[in-house]
């Protein structure tokens, strides 16, 4: 627990994330493509960087979004 407090200590912002219309985020379970306005993760923003964090029943498919 303490190591979670001490890392939520030095976040300067989270916002939820959400699918687009973009196929680009799919369920682990199904394979099945997150529908638009869901949320797949948490954007974390500590000092100058910015990351993704996706929600642990979903991935984003970088293959399916370089091909279209």
């Amino acid at each position: 627990m303490r190591e979670f407090k001490a890392f939520m200590l030095n976040i300067d912002s989270i916002d939820i994330m959400f699918a687009t219309e973009e196929e680009e985020f799919f369920y682990k379970d199904t394979d099945e493509a997150v529908a638009e306005g869901d949320p797949v993760g948490l954007d974390i923003e500590v000092g100058n960087e910015v990351e993704l964090m996706l929600f642990a029943n979903i991935y984003w498919n970088l293959e399916q979004d370089i091909l279209d």
